[in-house]
């Protein structure tokens, strides 16, 4: 039962960490391209910010894998430490929601104005701006697939009235309060992850601090025997009762004695 026990607690604990590896790199990604590529614009932190919950993230997985795979208690500890960090940002983040939705409105903005004025063949920016478009399913500015000049970045209309979408400043100003579905769910679905993973993490510290520790002490005590004129010294081990070992290895000649 242990066993099986420790095998889904590892499965649950890598694959979260390979989940935050990915996201962690993305975020690293974009965040040092927007600083690098352009250093002049006003992001409102916005590329710190993905910068530094990129570094978090990739930090929190490394560790993750050392502690789960490596069967590493202090790893594991630290991980542990770092997930209860990781989630009580996130409940910060919803009490501070009003601010949060205020930044995320000035860093699209910022997207949006670096990719129509220097940026229109930028992959990055692209596919940054396709991301948010399809997680909060809105479109650009004004909303108009086709009129807009990122449309090609927005979800594909299969209707007329699908062309008229939400603009993303209108949905990201109360993304954390009345968010669309699949960003709510991405933001929920991550909370509990991150717990059933801190859950896993605990039972299989649990796990590898009881197979630390001894089940018995092996104890050694010596007997001589007195055969002819030569002594012959025997080592006999003395368990716990509970371990079910009888000792039959005496010899003849002590069981006469005896």
């Amino acid at each position: 039962m242990m066993a099986v026990c420790g095998i889904l607690c590892k499965s649950v604990i890598l694959i979260f960490n390979i989940l935050y590896t990915v996201v962690g790199l993305a975020f690293l990604g974009v965040g040092v391209w927007l600083r690098a590529r352009y250093p002049d614009a006003s992001s409102g932190s916005g590329d710190y910010v993905l910068i530094a919950v990129g570094i978090v993230m990739l930090i929190t997985a490394i560790t993750g894998d050392i502690g789960g795979c490596g069967n590493k208690s202090f790893s594991l500890a630290t991980f542990c430490v770092l997930l209860v960090v990781l989630m009580a940002a996130q409940l910060a983040l919803y009490v501070q929601r009003e601010k949060v939705d205020h930044r995320l409105v000035e860093f699209y903005v910022f997207l949006y104005t670096i990719y129509i004025t220097a940026a229109a063949g930028d992959p990055v920016v692209a596919g940054t701006l396709r991301v948010i478009h399809y997680t909060m399913d809105c479109c650009g500015a004004v909303g108009l697939v086709g009129v807009d000049p990122i449309s090609h970045t927005c979800p594909d209309p299969s209707g007329f009235l699908d062309r008229f979408m939400s603009p993303c400043p209108s949905v990201l100003v109360d993304v954390m309060g009345k968010g669309p579905p699949l960003a709510m769910g991405i933001f929920y679905g991550n909370a509990m992850l991150m717990l059933l993973c801190l859950l896993c993490s605990l039972a299989l510290y649990k796990i590898l601090k009881m197979a630390a520790s001894p089940r018995y002490t092996q104890l050694t005590q010596t007997v001589v025997s007195i055969s002819g004129s030569h002594a012959q010294p025997h080592l006999y081990p003395y368990l716990y009762p509970g371990d079910g070992v009888v000792l039959t290895s005496m010899e003849p000649e002590l069981l006469a004695e005896a």
